[in-house]
């Protein structure tokens, strides 16, 4: 499977990104998809008038704090929505 959709965790969030761009009609159907998951989403300006997709879903983990339960739950939701986003984007 190709990898459509990237993430990582930043500032308590974990961010979930396109790897490729696209036209702007294009982009605002994905940015539904990622808005179906509550992400907090944009549209990313790229060049050539091309479009990415970046949402943000806010987790409650401390990295400071070892808590390694807490941040399996991280990793769980993480794989969960970007299972979901590749899913439905590859067709795009």
């Amino acid at each position: 499977m190709k990898n459509h959709i990237e993430c990582h965790y930043k500032d308590g969030a974990l961010v979930f990104c396109t790897t490729h761009s696209y036209s702007y009609n294009t982009a605002h159907e994905i940015l539904n998809v990622f808005n179906v998951l509550g992400l907090v989403s944009k549209l990313r300006v790229k060049p050539a008038n091309l479009f990415g997709v970046v949402g943000r879903l806010h987790v409650d983990y401390d990295p400071f704090h070892n808590d390694p339960g807490k941040w399996n739950e991280v990793v769980s939701e993480l794989v969960r929505n970007k299972t979901f986003l590749e899913e439905r984007i590859c067709s795009f």
